[in-house]
């Protein structure tokens, strides 16, 4: 069996004012909050999620409580570093030696067989072709290993990228690295990844389903997606 961690502190600022009131993942979509969609993709290897709360952490607590849609259910408060990597290190106490586990953000939408492929390396990071030019674009080997990140060329800014998706298989040797800081005093969890890639090789896993909501936009566009796959079924 096997942990999972969900990154869930973060204000969701794009998404004011629903999120002065509601935390981003029990922001509904399509009638169902995004944390139900979230453990509802998870592997059935998946035992026991670690959530990192902070931002209106009490909703998302009473929410999910002790045990959800049959995973065991525990929480880390937000430490003092931030950003992606920051807030995994609220988690460490939590994780053991050599420990192998799974990374999503709280307010991502993955299908679970995409997310079963991630636990076939032991380490592997989700990469997908979408349009965001304000991402860095994700190089991957003909193995395909990550190699790196690297700014988006004109093309990809017009036909879309291969960007980062922020779910990770890691183990707990993550924490043997004190993080790479990025922008604001922020520490990012896959320039972390990447910066041990010569001891622990990174797999890639190219993805197509997976539909981040950080803006009113992004909801509208997953709770069509969302429809129109109900329809197919």
């Amino acid at each position: 069996m096997m942990k999972a961690v969900i990154l869930a502190a973060g204000k969701g600022t794009r998404l004011i004012p629903l999120t002065l009131t509601t935390p981003k993942p029990l922001i509904q979509i399509s009638g169902k909050p995004i944390i139900d969609r979230i453990f509802e993709s998870l592997p059935n290897e998946i035992d026991e999620v670690i959530v990192i709360v902070e931002h209106l952490k009490e909703k998302i607590r009473s929410h999910a409580g002790e045990n959800f849609l049959g995973k065991k259910v525990t929480y880390a408060d937000q430490g003092e570093k931030k950003g992606t990597f920051g807030a995994l290190l609220s988690a460490r106490d939590m994780l053991d030696e050599n420990e192998r586990f799974l990374v999503l953000n709280g307010d991502d939408l993955h299908s679970q067989e995409e997310l079963n492929k991630y636990l076939e390396h032991p380490r592997s990071l989700g990469i997908q072709k979408i349009n965001m030019p304000n991402y860095y674009s994700v190089d991957v080997d003909e193995s395909g290993l990550i190699r790196g990140f690297r700014s988006q060329t004109d093309s990809e800014k017009e036909e879309g990228a291969l960007v980062a998706t922020g779910a990770y298989v890691i183990d707990s040797d993550i924490f043997k690295h004190p993080g790479i800081e990025v922008y604001g005093g922020e520490y990012g969890l896959p320039q972390t990844i990447l910066a041990q890639k010569e001891s622990y090789p990174i797999h890639a896993i190219i993805t197509e389903h997976w539909t981040p909501i950080n803006s009113f936009e992004d909801i509208n566009k997953a709770e069509k997606l969302i429809f129109a796959k109900s329809k197919i079924i």
